[in-house]
């Protein structure tokens, strides 16, 4: 997943400012090494609430990270919006993108 970042790092990053989002971070499965075949790629990013609706703002994103990467099985989400048990989890195993 890095290298496919990477080689798209430039639009990657222009994609997270356009929408207000920061310290892009690997997280489940794919950040723990234990993906499969079939695991999603989990992206956690913080968003500033005060810069508009972040579940929308989170779904543009994750629709134009999907397209630029050419992968549907990534799903971004935003920090602020993660339920404490789940956060704990998240923010334990992950990795800065």
């Amino acid at each position: 997943m890095r290298g496919l970042i990477d080689a798209r790092r430039t639009e990657f990053d222009q994609l997270l400012a356009r929408y207000g989002a920061t310290r892009p971070r690997l997280f489940g499965s794919v950040a723990r090494g234990t993906s499969g075949e079939g695991s999603d790629i989990d992206i956690l990013v913080d968003m500033d609430p005060a810069a508009g609706n972040l579940l929308l703002r989170a779904s543009g994103l994750m629709e134009e990270v999907r397209a630029l990467l050419g992968r549907d099985d990534i799903d971004v989400f935003p920090e602020q919006l993660l339920k404490e048990s789940v956060a704990r989890s998240a923010l334990a195993d992950t990795v800065t993108l």
